[in-house]
Order: C-alpha cells, then sequence, then structure tokens
C-alpha cells in the first residue's frame, strides 16, 4: 500500500487515542443524544480508558489490549460500506459470496496492519471544530494538535439503525476510501478480483502486518 495511505491509517488511529478539546459549532438539529461528535468522544473515552488501566500495562497484555480497542472500533466504523467504496464499481461485479469475502479481508488489513500503532500515542490531542449534520449524513471537522504541528481531519458518517458509523475520512484533503480505491482499481486491472484477494490475504499473512 502507498506509503500515504499508511500515514493516514496511523494518523487515523492517533486521533481515536486523542485527549479531546472540544470548540464545537454545531449544524443541523440532532438532539444531544444523536449528535455524531458525541459518539465519536464516548468511543475516544472508551480507548483511553483501555490505554490507561492498569490491568491492561505491559508487553504481556498486549494482545489483549489491542482487541478490546479493536473492539471498540470496529463498532465505530462501517467496514462493509468503506470495503464497498473502496472498490467502486467492481463491487457490482462481485458475487454475495465474493462481497463477503472481500468485507473481511478489508476489515482485517485495517485492523492487524495498524493496531499495533496504538502504543505510539504520545499525548497528541484533538480540536472537534464543527459538525454539519443533513439527515442521516454527516461531516465532523477536527484537527489532530502534535506539537506545533495541525493535521485537518474529516470524518463522513452516515447513521444507520439510530447510530453514526464512520464509513470515510480526510486527512488533508485525502480521502481514506479514494486512496484504497485507486491501490485497489490498479491491481483488479491487472490481475482481476482474484488477484486482488490473493495479494491481501498474502499481506496478512506477512509478520509486519500485524506490526
Amino acid at each position: 500500500m502507498r506509503k500515504s495511505m499508511l500515514q493516514s491509517i496511523i494518523l487515523l488511529v492517533v486521533l481515536l487515542l486523542t485527549v479531546s478539546v472540544f470548540t464545537i459549532a454545531t449544524g443541523g438539529s440532532a438532539s444531544a443524544t444523536e449528535k455524531p461528535m458525541d459518539q465519536l468522544q464516548v468511543a475516544v473515552d472508551d480507548i483511553l480508558k483501555i490505554l490507561q488501566s492498569a490491568e491492561l500495562k505491559g508487553p504481556e497484555k498486549k494482545d489483549e489490549r489491542h482487541q478490546l480497542v479493536l473492539n471498540i472500533v470496529a463498532d465505530m466504523f462501517d467496514f462493509r460500506e468503506m470495503a464497498r467504496s473502496s472498490l467502486g464499481q467492481s463491487w457490482n461485479t462481485l458475487t454475495p459470496e465474493e462481497k463477503d469475502t472481500f468485507v473481511g479481508l478489508f476489515t482485517t488489513l485495517v485492523e492487524q496492519r495498524y493496531i499495533g500503532k496504538i502504543d505510539s500515542y504520545n499525548n497528541q490531542k484533538v480540536v472537534y471544530k464543527k459538525q454539519l449534520v443533513k439527515g442521516d449524513k454527516a461531516m465532523v471537522y477536527t484537527a489532530i494538535i502534535d506539537k506545533d504541528l495541525e493535521i485537518p481531519i474529516v470524518y463522513r458518517l452516515e447513521k444507520n439503525k439510530g447510530k453514526w458509523l464512520i464509513n470515510d475520512l480526510k486527512i488533508e484533503n485525502v480521502s481514506l476510501i479514494v486512496n484504497y480505491r485507486r491501490d485497489f482499481d490498479s491491481i483488479i486491472r491487472k490481475e482481476q478480483f482474484a488477484g486482488l484477494v490473493e495479494k491481501i490475504s498474502k499481506q496478512l499473512e506477512k509478520p509486519e502486518a500485524s506490526n
């Protein structure tokens, strides 16, 4: 995968682990309990509790700590929608079984390849600048503050069964999904969908996939 994609995921993981600093301007008419920004904050707080737990400290607790964080992340993101979007039109050519297979691979790729980065958390902060809500769709505008560096990140969310789920994000105006789609399209054009599945599967077998 591209270096820029790796950097995007690392930044995403850092964002999920930040101590939040709020400067909120709200659009739309969602109630307090329905605001997508509120759901992000709850998830961040839960992750921080895991990282700060004395019972989960130390290398011997690494796998347990990471799995607990993954459980929270899995409840925040619509991985099926992200997988569908990352394939673009190629998604429509797949059988139901192929779609399910790809969703599983895509989810594992994101989780296993980058979950190890949570241990690099170093007190970065995030400013939640505003949220715009229109019906069942929303955008949450944030920025990571790391010393003198400010990195803008915009979440795209959609409400599904009463819960706001993230289906894309832009880091410095670069879409994570567009990055994946570009890479996947290039492989599919040369090696078909089977070639993409093979490449992702082999990548997940490498030790660095979980580092």
